[in-house]
């Protein structure tokens, strides 16, 4: 089965935001990109005043077609956010902070993570959990009853030389491990069009998440050719592995 484009929109969110403006509006892009061929789009619950407003995210439950991921820190009233925005994913992330964005411990977090999955499994809400490539994690996510590993590939996008190929096979094991243990294996984390195309060229993944690079790229060519760009990368790379 071919890996599916998932956009996450805290970039343009937070755009938004610098000066109080009125766009873009998240609803609108959304709408754009599944025009566009994306299978899913993704958007971060935080505080501040660059977060995502309640009445994005009812537009945005109301008009997204493919799929709707919400990411959420365990620290956040995620019981309230899932009864009433029934997203079809919520998947567990560290707090946001500057930088690269991380994965959650299961092994230290595994009681609170237990409570939080255990209540959106009750809103019949799929659960993932953004984790690093580590095969420890993997199975500690596993015993937690989760459907999705979302494996965090800032590391790998950052790397190079011997370094990018042990983050590599890093990636590639803990895929490999999740998918045995019949868990769908996300990419998530500073991927660009290179490194996706590297990726998907190296194992088999189910999903991958883009961002900043695509929106980026969006300014140039418009949202619509920028997310052609990356389904291309995808497929070249999927075709190398075939």
């Amino acid at each position: 089965m071919d890996a599916r484009l998932y956009l996450s929109l805290d970039d343009a969110i937070t755009w938004r935001g610098l000066r109080d403006a009125g766009g873009p509006e998240p609803v609108a892009l959304a709408v754009l990109a599944e025009l566009a061929g994306v299978d899913g789009i993704v958007v971060s619950l935080r505080e501040g005043p660059r977060a995502l407003r309640p009445r994005d995210l009812v537009l945005l439950r109301q008009s997204v077609t493919t799929r709707l991921s919400l990411d959420i820190p365990p620290t956040a009233d995620i019981v309230s956010a899932a009864f009433d925005i029934r997203p079809d994913r919520v998947t567990l992330v560290p707090e946001h902070r500057d930088g690269p964005v991380g994965g959650l411990d299961v092994h230290v977090l595994k009681d609170a993570l237990k409570k939080h999955i255990g209540h959106l499994h009750d809103a019949d809400v799929e659960v993932g959990v953004r984790i690093e490539p580590a095969l420890e994690q993997v199975k500690a996510l596993h015993r937690l009853d989760v459907k999705a590993a979302v494996l965090t590939t800032g590391r790998f996008a950052a790397a190079r030389g011997m370094e990018r190929r042990q983050e590599l096979a890093r990636l590639v094991d803990a895929a490999a491990l999740a998918q045995r243990l019949g868990l769908t294996v996300a990419l998530s984390g500073g991927l660009g069009l290179a490194t996706i195309e590297t990726l998907l060229g190296a194992a088999r993944f189910n999903e991958v998440h883009v961002g900043h690079a695509c929106l980026a790229r969006a300014m140039l060519k418009g949202l619509e050719g920028a997310i052609a760009d990356f389904l291309a990368a995808m497929d070249r790379g999927q075709r190398r592995l075939a």
